[in-house]
């Protein structure tokens, strides 16, 4: 994360609601308003709703000020809207405020910020990174985005709203846990494991909930009671596979209850035949173990070894890429066959040569392409 500069601080928001309430909470949409509002249409928001949006709502998706906007238009309409900051915010702003990042966002837009805010900004503004010095660059992109980023730090850190703590990525395992750090409440990636000593629940987002399973690509999400985490990034913008999720709480006084709902734009593809495969064991790759040797090259699938799991499995051909003579998996992975009878309906992720990556009953697996046909659900 970048560090310096007098910009975003730790606001802490303390909150109590007397008897029956409905709260929404959503993370990471990551610039992806019409799934977002598709998500809020789902869940049926209401102005009389309390919503809570768990930071990480610019980058990596092409709708990045128009989300901004979308988000401050809801808090103009409801006081019952909460906006967190995120380390997608508190990183962006750093970035274009301080001068001596200025060669960095450059690199940024090379291979991370293809999409999203500073270069909606380039757009407007006629500018080019091949032609205009960095500087330059950084200074206008500035005087653009300075509204924008005069509302990043009118953002509260965390929520405090009755039994619950909403907080990008967590908080540090210590009774006064509002001295926890900035850097780990905005982008702490082990808070899941290390946990927290509060009677209160934890909510985050922040790392995709995926990533806590070592043998499913799962993005639902996650309650743990006794840990009294609950995790809800479903990685929209950052995997390949992928939701958006909302926590639903419904209160009344010291009782709650939890709904879990998501959006997963996929298209629907229906099974033409049975299909029986051989039932084995397994594996997945994922975050941050995405290193692997090659053992054998195959013209579909090659056999790899994960460098630091040992397992062996085998690779789409095109999950396969070099970075400084490594070899690596593009993404979350899994070597899963899938069984189908015929008329099964499944979404399919994506078309790679004869074989489809697709989604049967929450698994994700491949199956050749020919054994499915487009859904049509008027038939």
């Amino acid at each position: 994360m970048f560090r310096g500069g007098d910009m975003l601080k730790v606001k802490h928001l303390e909150k109590r609601i007397l008897g029956k309430y409905r709260c929404i909470v959503i993370s990471d949409i990551h610039s992806h308003l019409d799934r977002f509002k598709e998500l809020l249409k789902k869940v049926n928001y209401h102005k009389d709703d309390y919503l809570v949006i768990l930071g990480d709502f610019i980058e990596k998706g092409n709708q990045t000020i128009e989300t901004v906007e979308y988000l401050q238009k809801l808090q103009k309409n409801s006081d019952r809207v909460y906006v967190i900051l995120g380390n997608c915010e508190y990183a962006l702003e750093e970035m274009i405020s301080n001068q001596k990042y200025a060669k960095q966002v450059i690199n940024y837009l090379n291979h991370i910020g293809k999409s999203g805010m500073i270069k909606q900004a380039l757009n407007e503004l006629s500018l080019d990174i091949k032609r205009d010095p960095p500087e330059l660059i950084q200074a206008k992109v500035k005087k653009y985005l300075q509204p924008y980023f005069e509302y990043f730090k009118t953002l509260p850190t965390t929520l405090h709203l009755n039994n619950f703590i909403f907080v990008h990525a967590g908080i540090e395992n210590r009774k006064d846990w509002k001295n926890s750090r900035l850097t780990s409440l905005i982008e702490m990636k082990t808070f899941f494991q290390n946990g927290h000593c509060l009677e209160d629940y934890v909510v985050v987002g922040h790392l995709p909930t995926s990533n806590q399973h070592r043998h499913l690509i799962n993005n639902d999400i996650i309650i743990d009671k006794k840990k009294r985490i609950i995790s809800i990034d479903g990685g929209t913008g950052v995997k390949f596979v992928s939701q958006l999720n909302a926590l639903i709480i419904t209160g009344d006084y010291n009782e709650v209850h939890f709904e879990k709902v998501n959006v997963q734009p996929l298209p629907l593809y229906q099974a033409i035949i049975d299909v029986h495969t051989e039932k084995k064991k397994y594996h997945k790759i994922a975050w941050p173990d995405f290193e692997v040797n090659l053992l054998k090259k195959g013209k579909i699938f090659s056999k790899c070894l994960q460098v630091n799991t040992n397992n062996i499995l085998k690779i789409k051909n095109e999950f396969l890429y070099k970075n400084k003579e490594k070899l690596y998996c593009l993404d979350d992975y899994v070597d899963n066959f899938i069984e189908v009878e015929k008329g099964d309906i499944v979404k399919l992720i994506g078309v790679y040569g004869i074989y489809a990556y697709i989604i049967k009953d929450g698994n994700v697996g491949w199956i050749k392409y020919r054994y499915l046909k487009k859904f049509n659900k008027t038939t």
